[in-house]
């Protein structure tokens, strides 16, 4: 899911730290674990370079959009854009919960019945070598229009709340417009690492960036991974799914009882 979408409710429900500073600090989370996994996928072709092409600027833009909305609340709206901001992220966190609950089974390789002609004239299909399957998977994507404006609002939540995207784009690309599961997965890291790192300026000029807060929580997500990625080859996966569902829904309901004391 991003390290961003848990480190930011966490911190923001559970913590005095400010949350502008909290929400700058979670898209430099998310900005760098993507930058680290960038690079791999790319080399191994995995990742879909037409669709981060495409897909890459309507996020882009709409991600520096909400990081510049995020400075206007925090430095006009005074306490009850904080309010505000702490209760529409618990609502989201919590929404998040249920995708997981209800829409947390992906299709690994969707089957497209019917290619419209926006998507047709995108031309984003680009195989890929599965190592797995030992060959060539050749697919195709379908409702391209969609995944645009869908990218949008995922790249206007990012950068107003500091959540990072993993948590939406992978189904926007899976579920939506039907790129198999590891494509969807690898595109997404990549475009957060190229959204992101715009997003985060706005941030870094609005006094939000805390490099005392925020070098010590990027190590901490990268042993974090580590230690997380030897763990996850002996519990079963079902288990890291529930725990998830369980924090995300926690820190949401105390983001929202924390917004409603403020009001």
């Amino acid at each position: 899911v991003g390290g961003g979408v848990i480190f930011t409710p966490v911190f923001m429900g559970f913590t005095p730290i400010d949350s502008y500073i909290i929400r700058s600090t979670g898209l430099f989370v998310a900005m760098a674990g993507a930058l680290v996994a960038a690079r791999p996928f790319l080399r191994q072709g995995i990742a879909n370079i037409r669709l981060l092409f495409t897909g890459a600027v309507p996020y882009t833009a709409f991600a520096v959009i909400g990081a510049l909305m995020a400075g206007y609340i925090e430095h006009a709206m005074g306490q009850g854009g904080e309010a505000f901001i702490n209760g529409a992220l618990g609502i989201i966190v919590i929404g998040i919960g249920m995708l997981f609950i209800f829409f947390g089974g992906k299709t690994e390789y969707p089957e497209v019945a019917h290619v419209d002609k926006f998507t047709e004239k995108m031309a984003l299909n680009m195989p890929y070598f599965e190592a797995s399957l030992g060959k060539v998977v050749h697919y195709k994507m379908t409702r391209a229009g969609l995944g645009l404006v869908l990218f949008c609002g995922v790249g206007l939540i990012s950068g107003l709340f500091g959540l990072g995207a993993g948590w939406a784009m992978v189904p926007v690309f899976n579920m939506v417009m039907m790129a198999p599961l590891k494509v969807a997965a690898t595109s997404s890291k990549v475009m957060i690492s190229l959204g992101d790192t715009a997003a985060v300026w706005p941030y870094i000029v609005g006094g939000g960036m805390f490099p005392l807060f925020a070098v010590p929580s990027m190590i901490g997500l990268i042993v974090g991974t580590l230690i997380g990625a030897k763990i996850m080859l002996r519990i079963k996966a079902g288990f890291i799914r529930y725990l998830i569902i369980a924090v995300m829904i926690g820190a949401g309901v105390r983001l929202v009882m924390k917004a409603i004391s403020m009001l």
